[in-house]
């Protein structure tokens, strides 16, 4: 089954997930009139989100060994030459034929070409290092895919192959890290609403990853040793993020200035090329390392400097999400998480207006990077509150 968007208005500005709703909406009133298979009595329907990979393919496996009705759904994201869609709705259709499950394929590459592929394009514009899978999680995974599993097909439940824990605690409904930290996703789950989670099924949580792909070749799945996914899908093979941006963003050259001195010290081709951190790329000979500091993608200015220009201890960040009862109003003690491949720090958070929050660290932190995801964390470092994006 696919549902078109040809007469979805592209209303929406891709910076933020908030105001796809109306867009969202629509994926579903163009599927409304399409009839899903009734739940059978006495079964509760989880919507699985299937990629065509190990992770979601043994998610669907392990809920229908639990007595869940399953229904595998995997989104239409990529218009043309992807590797995961080319493949992906394949094998995730051959793994519901091998677990007698529906399997519905949604289309959604307009969707993902407005509010993640377009958003990759302007972020790197703006000088901004996006995260687009944490995007995609909220528009697509959270956003037009479960509203089509709740409102299509009459799910209770959507599931994923993200590892993380969905835990009650005291009556309140907490997303908890994974039991093997090495493949804990909860960092990029910080959009999910309280709502969202309440709905959700997590079953990788309590596994490894080794455990995972022992589970998908015992019950023979097609996709058992598939090799996990390491690049962006709508990225060709073989391309660098900046060698895929500059088929899309101009070369505008500017200077390249030490941060601590002003000195000049080389030129660039266009601040895309370049992220807070950076040190290989530069071209530049030093007495010591460079790394990219800051950028002025106005001025067309990127900084860079010695690793210890990196070091900061304040940030902001907007459209925080929290998946609390109610947002905090007070300043708190948390443990904060900046990109995904960095450990929690201890910090103050202090609640803003216009839903923004401030960040002063204990200690100083290296390359805060705008555009990517800022993860609050209990001060236990168990679970995580909520997040937002840098500025």
């Amino acid at each position: 089954m696919s549902v078109t968007e040809k007469d979805i208005k592209n209303a929406a500005p891709a910076a933020n997930p908030q105001h796809t709703e109306e867009m969202l909406e629509a994926v579903c009133a163009v599927a409304r009139s399409r009839e899903a298979t009734p739940v059978p009595a006495g079964k509760t329907r989880v919507a699985v989100l299937m990629s065509g990979g190990v992770d979601s393919s043994a998610t669907a496996y392990l809920l229908k060994e639990q007595g869940y009705d399953v229904v595998g759904v995997t989104g239409w994201l990529i218009k043309s030459g992807s590797r995961c869609c080319d493949t992906g709705m394949i094998d995730a259709a051959r793994v519901c034929e091998q677990l007698g499950v529906d399997h519905h394929a949604v289309d959604l590459r307009e969707l993902f070409k407005t509010q993640i592929i377009d958003d990759f394009h302007q972020s790197y514009a703006r000088a901004r290092t996006p995260l687009p899978c944490s995007l995609c999680n909220t528009v697509i995974k959270w956003g037009a895919l479960m509203n089509y599993g709740r409102k299509i097909l009459g799910a209770e439940y959507i599931a994923t192959g993200h590892y993380g824990r969905i835990e009650e605690i005291d009556g309140q409904v907490r997303l908890a890290r994974a039991k093997d930290p090495k493949k804990d996703q909860s960092y990029v789950l910080w959009g999910l609403t309280l709502d969202q989670l309440k709905h959700t099924l997590l079953p990788l949580g309590d596994y490894s990853k080794d455990e995972i792909r022992a589970i998908a070749a015992k019950a023979d799945l097609t996709t058992a040793n598939r090799p996990d996914s390491q690049d962006l899908c709508f990225i060709p093979m073989g391309k660098t993020p900046q060698e895929y941006l500059s088929g899309f963003l101009p070369e505008l050259p500017g200077p390249i200035l030490h941060a601590l001195t002003g000195d000049l010290m080389g030129e660039h081709k266009g601040t895309h090329n370049f992220t807070i951190g950076q040190r290989r790329g530069i071209n530049i000979s030093y007495k010591e390392p460079l790394y990219v500091t800051s950028i002025d993608p106005d001025m067309r200015i990127v900084y860079v400097g010695p690793k210890e220009a990196l070091l900061r201890r304040e940030l902001t960040a907007s459209f925080m999400n929290w998946m609390l009862e109610a947002p905090p109003v007070e300043p708190f003690r948390a443990q904060v998480k900046i990109r995904y491949n960095s450990p929690t720090a201890p910090a103050l958070v202090t609640p803003l207006p216009d839903n923004k929050a401030s960040v002063l660290f204990d200690e100083a932190q290296p390359a805060i990077t705008p555009g990517q995801v800022l993860g609050v964390y209990d001060l236990s470092d168990a679970y995580i509150m909520g997040g937002g994006w840098i500025d």
